[in-house]
């Protein structure tokens, strides 16, 4: 199966969210990384969504003044806003297919948001292996 659904009142408690997926469903540890943060921030899990990320990882988002934020320190307040902004509105979010060359620590995910009006957005996930599993070491945020 390639494609998941999440809407209104159906799996995981989760509202309002769309996954639209370009690859299996049962993809890299990379892809479900990527699946459990959107969710984490739908479901406003603020723990979960940090233990997602290495404990020095770094977000680089157009909204701050600064080069990126820095450690799990920086990156919990942006999540708790990302969380509070994203409460209201459906999104749509395809994996993009990676070639076969692309390494596997690099997940590229395209988010539509929806609230009347659409913006996009490309997320662009780096992967470390931390202790045994995998962990966000970067992610970098840009909107088309």
């Amino acid at each position: 199966m390639y494609v998941s659904d999440i809407e209104q009142g159906k799996g995981d408690n989760i509202t309002g969210i769309k996954i639209r997926e370009k690859t299996p469903l049962v993809g890299s540890p990379g892809d479900n990384i990527v699946q459990q943060y959107f969710k984490f921030i739908e479901s406003r899990d603020i723990q979960g969504a940090l233990d997602l990320f290495d404990d020095d990882a770094v977000i680089y988002e157009p909204f701050s003044k600064s080069a990126g934020l820095n450690g799990r320190s920086a990156i919990e307040p942006f999540l708790q806003v990302s969380m509070m902004a994203n409460s209201d509105l459906h999104r749509t979010i395809e994996i993009e297919k990676r070639p076969d060359k692309e390494p596997d620590n690099i997940v590229v995910a395209l988010v539509t948001f929806e609230k009347g009006d659409k913006v996009q957005g490309r997320f662009t996930f780096k992967f470390t292996d931390s202790a045994g599993s995998k962990k966000i070491k970067s992610l970098h945020i840009e909107f088309l």
